[in-house]
């Protein structure tokens, strides 16, 4: 028992690393097909990993220490199909017209272990068929490839990290496995009859995802920075080739904050009518009432008063907190007079983004003043 338990613990322990990387690709293709991932779906995804690594484990758990597996000489593979019945019937004391050696005989392994691989893959066969609606036919190819890859897996000694097998390569595992899978098509119904179907998660999804939340938001501003960062420490190569005085001036932050602002979300997004990569990955654009494409001058005053506006308060704020030590008494009222206001206008700003929050509303103060709306690009229909 604890050769089944250990590798689950192993799977416990590791899997909030793991998950996030083997996750990963089905979190962006469903964020970016519906726009959100929903709660339901994020449980079954993460329980689908979890399956997978616990049976992985199972599998390749306990390691073996290198030389203890040189030194091994048994037999690498069985390729005799149906070994473990013809085991139970002729070296255990299974009698079939005798019912009371039954149970003595399903305490063996030679019992346990055949049953132990057809609920290996049960539930496997219970995914495919509820979440990944996958035909009996398209299941039982699944079941058999997954249990194949275990068995080479096997086979190769842990991807010739040891230099033999140090567990059997065995037909009959691909049998048990592969039935497995069938049974679990076949059970769903009985497991999953309490949630929602994959269709009703779809429709729903895509619902919600005609609502652009904030989070949708930050992730494709997000990406933009990552980009222009990106994109900005390549340019940076090429520094010794700009002239003296440009890049005295591209020395200052908010110059070069600025240039990216204008570069990007401005002249980039009007040629291409509200959209950054970003934007575009996440599957949402910036769009003006009664104009098809988005005027050059509202892209300007979105985000001159969302990002250089801001911008600009920031430094004016921490400009006049190193200055607040000046003899001039004068200069010294000014300042705070200016670190005063521009520290009101920044928590004025944190104040309409919680209550965005709150409300659940994604149009912020640089939307309305522009009179400009971010609007999904999700269709209703897949």
């Amino acid at each position: 028992m604890n050769s089944y338990i250990f590798p689950i613990k192993a799977a416990v322990f590791t899997f909030p690393l793991l998950a996030l990387a083997i996750t990963a690709p089905f979190l962006i293709y469903y964020y970016r097909k519906y726009g959100q991932l929903g709660k339901l779906r994020s449980v079954i995804l993460y329980s689908f990993v979890f399956y997978l690594l616990c049976t992985y484990y199972l599998v390749i758990l306990p390691l073996p220490g290198i030389s203890t597996v040189a030194q091994m000489t048994g037999p690498r593979y069985e390729l005799g199909l149906f070994h473990p019945w013809h085991s139970l019937i002729n070296q255990t004391v299974f009698q079939l017209e005798n019912p009371s050696t039954y149970l003595a005989a399903i305490k063996q392994s030679v019992f346990l272990e055949p049953v132990f691989n057809i609920f290996l893959l049960f539930p496997f066969g219970i995914y495919c068929r509820y979440y990944f609606k996958f035909s009996f036919s398209k299941t039982i190819l699944a079941s058999f490839c997954l249990s194949l890859f275990f068995e080479l897996t096997q086979l190769s000694g842990l991807y010739f990290i040891y230099p033999r097998p140090y567990r059997l390569f065995d037909v009959n595992d691909l049998l048990h496995n592969t039935l497995g899978g069938m049974l679990g098509f076949i059970g769903a119904p009985l497991f999953t009859f309490f949630l929602p179907t994959r269709s009703e998660l779809d429709s729903e999804s895509l619902v919600k995802g005609q609502h652009v939340s904030l989070l949708r938001r930050f992730v494709a501003m997000s990406v933009d920075w990552l980009l222009l960062s990106f994109f900005s420490t390549l340019l940076g190569l090429f520094a010794p080739f700009v002239p003296e005085k440009m890049q005295v001036l591209l020395d200052y932050p908010i110059v070069s904050f600025s240039l990216k602002v204008v570069l990007y979300f401005m002249i980039f997004m009007y040629l291409w009518n509200g959209q950054t990569i970003g934007k575009k990955i996440v599957r949402i654009k910036v769009v003006e009432k009664e104009h098809q494409h988005i005027r050059f001058w509202s892209l300007v005053k979105r985000y001159s008063a969302f990002y250089l506006f801001l911008y600009g308060l920031v430094q004016v704020f921490q400009f006049t907190m190193t200055h607040l030590a000046t003899t001039n008494h004068t200069i010294f009222i000014a300042y705070v007079t200016f670190g005063f206001i521009s520290l009101g206008i920044l928590l004025l700003f944190l104040f309409n983004l919680l209550y965005a929050l709150i409300r659940r509303k994604s149009r912020l103060f640089h939307d309305k003043a522009s009179h400009t709306y971010t609007i999904s690009t999700i269709k209703k229909e897949v």
